[in-house]
C-alpha cells in the first residue's frame, strides 16, 4: 500500500489549481450535512482530492483511553485483542500529542496546525528498532508517520503513514499537510457549531417540558453555551454582578465544576440535584454519541428561586386528584418519564402531558422536582 497514489497529480503542482478549491466546498458541504465529521468517507476525501492512501484515524476519550481506530477497511473498536491496546503503554507519540492538548486546553475549535512527525519525537539512534516502528510495519505496513491532533485533548488523530522505500516526510510535504490541517479544522469547528446549534435546541425542547423558566445550557468542558434571563438574574442574586462576564461562552466558568461534580447530594429522575441558599440547581446530562467511541457531553441546568416562598407551620397537603391523575402522580413520583407512563397506562404521550399539566395546576407546582417534594411531604 503506497502512501500516495501514482495516478494522482501532485496537490502542490500549480497545473493542479481545482484540488484545493474542489477540497474546501467538500469540507464546507460536510460541515453542513455530516452526521458525523471524523469517519471513512473523510478518509476517502482525502484519497480523492491528493492521493492519500494510507491514513488512519484514531480515537480516544478526553482522559486519553483508546476507543478505535478506523482505515480504508472500516472501524475498528477496542477490545481485549486490539493491536492498539498492546502498543498503547509504549505510545510515546501519543502521550506527547496528549500532554500537549491538556496543556494547550486543544479542543474542536482550534484551527491552528498541531502535527508531530515521529522522527522528530524519537530519537534518531532507536528509531528504526523502537516500538513505533514495529507497530507500524505489523499493522499498516508503514515506516513512518505524521499526526494531525484535532478535538478536546486531541481526542482525535489522522495520522498519514509512509513506508521505508517512500522515505520519511519532506519540509514541502509538511507544508501541504499543515494546509490541510487547517481545511480539515475549519471545517470541523463549523460542523461542531451546527450540530451544538441543534443540540441546544433539543435541549430547548426538553427545558420546556420540566416547566422551569431559568435554564443554563453548557458542555462538558465548563463553557455556557446559552442561557436565559431568568437564569442570569437567579446567579446574580446568588454570585453577583460579575457573574455576567463569566457566562459568555468564551471562556470556562470557574463555578460550574461544582455543580457538574459527582458530589451532589442525591438525584431525582435522572438529575442531580443541588441545594444552594434559596436556589434549587437540577443538573441533566444529554449525551452526544459517535460511531468511534467518542461521546461528548452536554448539560442543562434548571434554576428554582425559592427566595419569594413563605414558610408556612401548617403541612401542604395534596389537593383531590382524579383516578387517572392519583395514577400519574405516582408514576412521575417513582422517576418514569412521559413516555413510560403512556406505555404503562396505554394512552398517548400528549394525554400524559395534559393530565400533567392539570397535576401541576391542582398541587401549586411548577415542575416534577417540586411535586415530588410535596408527594414525599405527604408520604410521611
Amino acid at each position: 500500500m503506497s502512501y500516495r497514489q501514482n495516478d494522482q497529480r501532485n496537490p502542490m503542482d500549480p497545473g493542479n489549481p481545482d484540488r484545493w478549491g474542489d477540497f474546501f466546498l467538500e469540507m464546507s458541504e460536510r460541515a453542513v450535512t455530516a452526521r458525523e465529521f471524523f469517519d471513512r468517507a473523510l478518509l476517502d476525501s482525502l484519497k480523492k482530492h491528493f492521493g492519500y492512501q494510507n491514513v488512519i484515524l484514531l480515537a480516544f476519550d478526553a482522559e486519553n483511553h483508546f476507543l478505535s481506530w478506523i482505515t480504508g477497511e472500516g472501524l475498528f473498536a477496542d477490545c481485549e485483542d486490539h493491536p492498539y491496546r498492546r502498543y498503547a503503554p509504549q505510545d510515546q507519540i501519543r502521550r506527547r500529542i496528549y500532554e500537549d492538548a491538556v496543556c494547550e486546553h486543544l479542543d474542536y475549535f482550534n484551527v491552528s496546525p498541531k502535527l508531530y512527525r515521529s522522527t522528530d519525537l524519537i530519537d534518531a539512534d532507536v528509531y528504526e528498532a523502537s516500538a513505533h516502528v514495529r507497530f507500524l510495519e505489523e499493522n499498516f505496513r508503514a515506516h513512518y508517520s505524521l499526526h494531525f491532533a484535532m478535538g478536546v485533548n486531541a481526542y482525535l488523530q489522522i495520522v498519514f503513514l509512509k513506508s521505508r522505500e517512500e522515505g520519511d516526510f519532506t519540509g514541502s510535504e509538511q507544508m501541504e499537510l499543515a494546509r490541510i490541517y487547517s481545511y480539515i479544522a475549519s471545517a470541523y469547528r463549523n460542523f461542531k457549531k451546527y450540530e451544538q446549534a441543534r443540540i441546544v435546541s433539543e435541549i430547548h425542547d426538553e427545558v420546556i417540558l420540566s416547566g422551569e423558566t431559568a435554564y443554563l445550557i453548557t458542555d462538558d468542558f465548563m463553557h455556557i453555551m446559552d442561557y436565559n434571563q431568568e437564569a442570569l438574574a437567579c446567579l446574580k442574586k446568588l454570585l453577583g454582578g460579575d457573574i455576567v462576564s463569566q457566562i459568555d461562552g468564551s471562556r470556562p466558568c470557574v463555578w460550574l465544576p461544582f455543580l457538574l461534580s459527582d458530589r451532589e447530594p442525591y438525584t431525582v429522575e435522572k438529575a442531580h440535584i443541588h441545594m444552594i441558599r434559596n436556589y434549587t440547581f437540577r443538573i441533566y446530562t444529554y449525551d452526544r454519541t459517535y460511531s468511534h467511541g467518542i461521546v461528548d457531553k452536554y448539560h442543562w441546568i434548571t434554576i428554582s428561586d425559592h427566595s419569594a416562598e413563605k414558610a408556612s407551620a401548617a403541612p401542604r397537603r395534596l389537593p383531590q386528584l382524579t383516578k387517572s391523575e392519583n395514577r400519574i402522580a405516582g408514576l412521575l413520583y417513582s422517576g418514569l418519564t412521559y413516555q413510560a407512563i403512556a406505555g404503562e397506562l396505554v394512552i398517548s404521550y400528549h394525554t400524559v402531558k395534559n393530565h400533567v399539566q392539570n397535576i401541576y395546576s391542582k398541587c401549586g407546582v411548577k415542575n416534577r422536582y417540586e411535586l415530588y417534594e410535596l408527594m414525599k411531604e405527604n408520604e410521611s
